[in-house]
């Protein structure tokens, strides 16, 4: 009974971290900022967000951020690098789908980053690293810390390829926002890349617009 209540602690405890990551990690700092440099943030920011992507393993964000970008480019088309149409569901789904070959225009510009240079090199071992150190203190922390955010990640970034793009361009599920921070609102970034808040319930949206922008 006490391992179960645990176990259950580790996972709610994971959600919540989950969460964090997702607002922080993903949708500000890598979707808005970097893939769409819709505002600037601090180093400090960065530093720690990064992280936050490694513990929820997006492998390469510099692999990450350039496939994103060729998504909007080819959006749905055969040369979106995970439009299910051409890919497949279950591949889009759980992931797995691969790009061959990335056009240099897509990725030039993130190599002058040092930050992001040094996570594409060595992921695999911040990986590694993450998730036997946190085995080792504790597989309940182990679970919280870095299992929990693992299938997060792959959960959200499945459904919002997938069910996100029911539609052409994109379609506002709002369910999603449970997963993915405010990313929901799909169709809405599809219309408009560059626009920070997508909905008044988009979560990561209004935390950008009250940390990095003026007016």
């Amino acid at each position: 009974m006490a391992e179960s209540l645990l176990i259950l602690i580790s996972i709610v405890i994971g959600i919540i971290w989950s969460q964090i990551i997702s607002h922080w990690g993903a949708s500000i700092l890598l979707h808005r900022y970097y893939c769409h440099k819709q505002f600037e943030v601090p180093v400090w920011f960065e530093v720690i967000g990064l992280y936050m992507l490694m513990v929820a393993v997006i492998r390469t964000p510099i692999g990450w951020i350039a496939s994103h970008r060729m998504h909007h480019h080819h959006s749905d088309g055969p040369e979106d690098p995970h439009a299910v149409k051409h890919v497949g569901f279950w591949k889009v789904l759980l992931t797995t789908w691969d790009i061959p070959n990335i056009p240099v225009r897509y990725a030039k510009d993130l190599y002058a980053n040092p930050r992001l240079v040094f996570c594409h090199k060595y992921w695999k071992h911040i990986w590694v690293a993450n998730w036997v150190i946190s085995f080792l203190i504790s597989p309940y922390f182990f679970v919280a810390f870095a299992l929990v955010p693992f299938v997060f990640a792959k959960i959200g970034f499945g459904l919002l390829n997938t069910v996100g793009h029911k539609t052409e361009g994109g379609a506002n599920v709002p369910w999603l926002n449970l997963f993915i921070a405010g990313e929901g609102y799909h169709k809405e970034h599809h219309y408009d890349s560059k626009k920070i808040r997508l909905h008044k319930y988009d979560t990561a949206g209004w935390i950008a617009e009250k940390l990095f922008t003026r007016g």
